[in-house]
This record gives structure tokens, sequence and C-alpha cells, in this order.
């Protein structure tokens, strides 16, 4: 830091150069360093980088020819070599850096001293400019005096007055001017209002008229304005529909915000507003009709906002909800859009329970589980003699004002008055497939506690009983048929109906085993359960079962025939395993069609059967009759029963026992098969014989046992030794048929008549396969 000297003297507290002689005062100068950088910096940078690019060319020159390292030596000595005598002569300059120095402070100090001074003239001169504007203003000696003498300011305007706001009324003021505003709403609405009907019931009180609509709204008006032009003003206005608490969509909340509170307060005002040129314009009528509207509206977002919830939670899959563009209408569709069963079983589907929905080709079933909310207009057109019938009660519906001021009017104007005043104008319709009969007696939405839970949980409980109902009535109708087919219905009902009603139907199908018939009511889905003794076949059979009646209801029968033979089957197959029997399915024995005529006889086809059955039973279904007949074919092929079971014995391979169920009863043939030579996807039929086995069911399943029953051998004569092997079984079992019928002849009147025809067991089973080895013993 330089510093420079001068000569002064204090004189008067102040310096001042006095002869050139006084002590020596310091004054620092300010340092500029602008465009310097110190030397020891810069040398160290310069060794650094000279350091860094030798490393770098002793890295390199290995790999280089001889030529290239020269070239590179080279070209670093001589760039290294000008750098290095650049900073030689930044070196010798430096020696006279100090003095450089001092000038560039000195400069760096005059400058500086330079700006102040300009800036120093230029605040004077803006002083200059602006100081005449700050001038004090004379005194207003008259104010003064009037205040000083009389205490106030005496020349206020008296528009001021008007800006002030006006001293508070008393408590019996208020009171008056609240009877007043009461009077002239009595008055206005006797003279000169019309009211819609349902606004007909009113209060006054506290200078406003209230008006409440039922689980709509409630609005609080008085009146406005000049004596002759007094206009209705809003005072408040609160919504009533409000979403339940409770159920699934309780969460929903649709309440209005203060900002749509306003809004709908201002659209609301607007309706009070008469338009131009328009004599019969009744503000409280457009008032009611607009927030009725409204309030449907509002019904009809929150029932949308519920269903799509409950759409994505509890109903997920089973519930449909659709809203049209014009947000007018709601569809719901629930159990999916509906099965055949439950289009069979719906309540607006009066046909018979036996007729199956059959749809028109290339057409659809019509709706079975659809509900449709819609906000519908009931404005219809009015006949002149219907006008002229209803228009005293109307007026008189519509107040006191009415009479009076539609008094005079012609027919024109009576009919668009009589358009505007009649109602109901628009409600909120409910269609449960197009029909308006909600089997209720209570109203179902309730728009103080909107649910449209309760009301699909009505819907889906009505429907499943209805289906239920309908399965009932063909049990009923087919209960003789199914007790000669070893079904027995359970009906509930006769006993006591109040507590049988929506419980499930039941129906014994084997001796203590009993099938369940219910309905999902969040599905719509036919549910089938078992109680009882259950069985080892699990629950494929009883999915099977629901199957069936999920897409056939009407063949009920059929279904419940078609699980006894194929739990019968199933007993079957299980004890045979038992006796070390090998079961086998039809479609695995690889046999010829001509081969099964012969087995089975041909069954009947299944139009016969059911013509026969229907003769017999005239309340049986004509498609139930030939279930147990049901055969499986391919076109121009005779088929096998559906239910029947081959068993391959352990000693005879090629022979088996073949057990059909056909018509309630067990066909029992015994059967030789071996594999062709000429056809190997087939095997060749070799014998066949029939196998009588009633007298050995009876004696097992009626009131004796046929445990020490023995069967005599014939002995073989030498005329039989000649015959045919299979012409000697059937002698054989033939020659023991009568020794069986001879010795139940006395047993089988003792036999009850609930007996199952397809019972079975071990004993039974057993006893069987030894009258087939007594066949086919060598």
């Amino acid at each position: 830091m330089q510093t420079v000297s001068a000569t002064t003297k204090q004189v008067n507290g102040e310096k001042a150069v006095v002869n050139g002689k006084a002590a020596k005062e310091k004054m620092e100068l300010p340092v500029e360093m602008a465009g310097m950088v110190p030397l020891r910096l810069l040398i160290g940078k310069m060794v650094s980088k000279a350091y860094s690019d030798l490393m770098t060319l002793t890295d390199t020159l290995p790999a280089m020819s001889d030529i290239e390292r020269k070239r590179q030596i080279l070209y670093f000595t001589t760039e290294t070599r000008k750098q290095f005598l650049k900073l030689m002569v930044l070196v010798h300059w430096a020696m006279d850096a100090n003095d450089i120095q001092m000038c560039q402070n000195i400069m760096a100090f005059l400058a500086n001293q330079n700006r102040m001074f300009q800036e120093s003239v230029d605040y004077l001169h803006k002083i200059h400019a602006e100081l005449p504007a700050a001038r004090v203003r004379n005194f207003d000696i008259l104010t003064a005096v009037d205040v000083l003498t009389t205490g106030s300011y005496q020349r206020m305007p008296t528009k001021v007055q008007d800006m002030l706001p006006p001293a508070p009324l008393t408590d019996d003021q208020v009171l008056q001017t609240f009877d007043k505003m009461n009077d002239e709403l009595r008055i206005r609405m006797l003279t000169k209002e019309v009211l819609p009907i349902p606004m007909n019931n009113y209060r006054i009180a506290n200078g406003r008229i209230y008006f409440c609509v039922n689980n709509e709204f409630e609005v609080a008006m008085t009146l406005m304005g000049n004596v002759n032009q007094q206009k209705w003003w809003i005072v408040s206005l609160d919504i009533l529909v409000q979403p339940s608490a409770t159920g699934s969509a309780a969460d929903v909340d649709i309440t209005l915000n203060e900002t749509q509170r306003q809004r709908l307060r201002s659209n609301a005002q607007a309706q009070l507003t008469p338009p131009e040129n328009d004599p019969h314009f009744f503000p409280l009528v457009n008032l009611y009709d607009y927030l009725h509207l409204f309030c449907l509206n509002m019904q009809l977002e929150i029932l949308f906002m519920q269903a799509t919830m409950m759409a994505k939670t509890r109903w997920m899959d089973q519930l449909k909800v659709q809203m049209n563009v014009a947000r007018t209408t709601l569809t719901l569709s629930y159990w999916g859009g509906g099965s055949p069963t439950a289009h069979w079983g719906s309540p607006q589907n009066k046909e018979d329970a036996t007729i199956a929905p059959v749809a028109a080709p290339g057409a659809m079933l019509p709706p079975s589980t659809v509900v449709e909310i819609a906000i519908q207009d009931q404005a219809t057109p009015q006949m002149a003699v219907a006008i002229r019938d209803e228009w005293k009660g109307l007026i008189q519906k519509s107040g006191l004002g009415a009479s009076v001021a539609l008094s005079d009017l012609d027919d024109q104007a009576k009919s668009k008055v009589f358009a505007a005043l009649k109602y109901p104008k628009t409600l909120l319709n409910i269609l449960w497939n197009a029909d308006k009969d909600l089997h209720s007696d209570e109203p179902l939405l309730d728009p103080s506690q909107l649910n449209v839970e309760r009301l699909l949980l009505h819907m889906t409980a009505y429907h499943r009983q209805s289906i239920l109902d309908k399965f009932h009535t063909l049990l009923q109708s087919q209960a003789a048929f199914l007790e000669e087919n070893g079904l027995l219905f359970i009906d509930k009902s006769a006993s006591s109906t109040a507590s049988a009603h929506g419980r499930p139907l039941m129906v014994q199908f084997r001796p203590d085993r009993f099938v369940h018939l219910d309905v999902d009511s969040r599905t719509g889905r036919v549910k089938v359960s078992e109680t009882g003794k259950h069985g080892s076949d699990g629950d494929v059979k009883l999915r099977g079962l629901e199957e069936r009646l999920n897409t056939d209801p009407t063949n009920l029968a059929r279904h419940l025939i078609w699980l006894r033979s194929e739990v019968v089957v199933h007993e079957i197959v299980s004890l045979a395993k038992q006796l070390h029997w090998t079961p086998f399915h039809p479609t695995q024995m690889l046999l010829q069609p001509d081969d099964m005529v012969k087995l089975f006889d041909d069954p009947e086809p299944p139009s016969a059967a059911a013509s026969a059955a229907g003769a017999a039973h005239p309340t049986a279904p004509s498609s139930a009759a030939p279930v147990a007949t049901t055969t499986t074919t391919t076109p121009g092929k005779p088929g096998y029963p559906a239910h029947c079971v081959f068993l391959q014995f352990a000693q005879f391979e090629d022979w088996y026992l073949v057990i059909a169920v056909m018509h309630n009863e067990f066909q029992a043939s015994l059967c030789c098969l071996r594999k062709s030579d000429q056809n190997v996807q087939h095997q060749e039929f070799v014998d066949l014989i029939h196998v009588e086995y009633q007298q050995i069911w009876k004696e097992r399943f009626g009131s004796g046992r046929l445990d020490d029953m023995l069967l005599p051998v014939k002995p073989e004569s030498h005329d039989d030794a000649k015959q045919p092997r299979s012409a000697k079984r059937r002698r054989t079992l033939q020659d023991t048929a009568p020794l069986l019928k001879d010795n139940t002849k006395v047993q089988s009147s003792a036999l009850s008549s609930k007996t199952d025809n397809l019972s079975i067991d071990l004993s039974f089973l057993a006893k069987l396969e030894s009258l087939s080895r007594y066949i086919l013993r060598p």
C-alpha cells in the first residue's frame, strides 16, 4: 500500500497547508490489481506444464520410430524454450513492478475522486430542480377561525352524510320491521303469486318466507326493491339430497362446497327474473322446476358414483354401470349381464316354468338383470276437455294468488298455464327389465339417504326367490316322476311357508345323501351343495350339475337324474377297485358301433323314450324322461349309454362285466373282447352273456340276505361237451336262474316300496362277481 504526504495546519479543527511546514500525514491509496497475476503462480504453472509434457513424451517415445522420436523431441524442446523465454522477459519486467503498481494505484484513486465530484454536481442539480416544489402552502386561516371559535368544521359537504353508516336499530324497531315485512309477504302470496303444488306448504317468519320440499331442498326468500317493483330475493338455499351413511358406498361424498352453493344460488336467482313480453310468467313455479330438476340430477349422480365404487369393490365383475351422454339415464346390469337361468327365473317372465327362453334367430334374449334409473318428463299434451275438467282444482291447489292472477284467461293461455302448473313434470323413474313393478311396498330410493346397494340387494334377493319358486314349481309338478326315478323332493313349504321362504330346495338322490339347490344373490348362479352322508366323488359332480342348471334350468329333473346316475357309476367304480376289478370307460374299449348295439340292445332313441315317459307321467318334462337312456353318439352311428362302466376280471383278462344305469335300473352283461389282428383300432366282440342279477339284488336289499345261498352245479353231460363254450355258459346261467327265482319267491313280498332300485354295496357286488365267476368257470 503506497502513501502520499502533505503539509497541513490545524485551524479551528480543520487541516490547512501553512508555508509547507506541518506534520506528515499518510494517505492510503487503493490497490488496483486489474489484469495482473502473481509471478510465482505463473512460474509454478510453467514448470508443472513442462514437466507434464516431458513425462508424456517419455511414455510415448518407445512406441515411435527413430525419426518420429527425434521430431517429437525437437518439437518439445522448441516449444518449451519459447515459453521460458517469454517467462524470462516477464521476470526482467517484474523488477520495475512496484513503480508500475504505484502508477496504477494513483490512476485508480484519481478516477474515484473524479466520480465523486461528478455525483456531487448531479445531486446539487437535482436539489435545485426539486426544491421549488417543496414550498409550504399558505395557512387555512378560515378553517382555523371556525374550529377555534365554534369547535367544529362548518363547511363539510352534505353528501358525506350519505356515506356514513346509519344508526343501529333498537330491538323494538327490528321487531316492527319484521312484522311489516311479514305483512308484505302475506299480501303478495294472497294476491299475486301462483304456487307450484309441491310448494303449497310454506311459513312466514322474521321477514322471510320459507319453502321446504321434502327430501329435495329448502329455500328462504324475501322481497326487495320499491313497493311497485318488488322482486324475490333468495336469502338461503339448502339441498336436502344426501347419500346414505351405511353400505359399501358409504364413502361417497357429493356435498356441495361453498363455490358450488354460490353458483347454484346465483342460477336459482336468475330463474326469478321474468323474461320480456311474457305476462304468464310465474317466478316461484320457474324456481321450483329448476331446483327440482337439479335435485333429480344430483340424485342420479350420487347413484352413479355409488354404483361405480361398488363395481370396483364388493360387486366387482358382477355389476356393470353405464351413464348416457346426456347424463339422464343410469343403467345397472347385475349378475354380470345375466344367464339363461336368470332370464328364465326373472320376475317379469310370466311364461310357464317348463318353457325354456328362446330368442329369435340373430336376436338376443330380452334383458333380465337390467335396472334403468332415468329422469323422465311426465308432462303429456292435454286435451281441451281435460283442461276444462281439471282447471278449477288446479287453480285451487296453486294458492289464493292463482285465483286472482288467473281469473281471466283465454283458451290458449289456459293451455299454456295448465302445462306449467300440472305436476308431476319430471321424476326419477326406475325400470326393472323394462317393468315399473319393483315388487316392494316401500320406496327403495330415499333422496335423504340414497343407497343404490339397497336397491340392488332387494332386486337380486327377489330375483333369487323367483328362480327358487320356479324350481319349486318344477319339482312339485314332477314329484311322481322323480320318485319313480329314485329321487325325492323334500317340500318344506307345505308345513311352514313363512320359514321355508328363501330357503334352499332339498332333493334326496341317494339313501342318506341330499342335494341342496340355491341361488347366490350376488352372482346369480345356481349353487349346489350336498348334505348327509358324503361320497368320495367330491364336488366334481356337483359342479357339473351347477353348470347344467345355469344353462338349462327347465330340464331340472333330467339334470338331477344325471347326477344320481353319475354318483351310482362312481360308487360302482370305487367298489370294483376293492374287488380287484379294473374299470374302463366305454370310450376306452374301442368297440365297433354294431358291437355296441349287441351289447346294449340298441337303446331306444330319445324321442321314443320321451313319448313313452310322457304318456306314463303327464307331469314329467319331455326332455327329462330319456335321461336314463341318453346315449353318447357320433353322427350316423349308434352309441353307448351315458352311464356305464366295463369291469375287467383279473383271472379272465378277455372278459368284462358291463354295468349300465338305464331306466333307473342296472343292466349287467358279460362280454368277451379280444384284440383284432385285422383292425388294430378296434377290439373284436367275441361273446355276450346277459346276467340276471335281480334275485341277488332282492336278497341283498330286501328283507332277506343271500349270504348262505349256494348255487348248485349241474353235471356236464356228453352232449354238453360238444357244444360251444359260449352256449354252455348261456345254458348254465339259464339253469341257475330258476333256482334263484324259487329261492326268493317268499322273500320278494317283504320288499319295501321305497327301496332304491340303484342300491349297491360291496356285498352285492361281491356276490355278482361270484355269480360271474361261476358262469365263466372252465
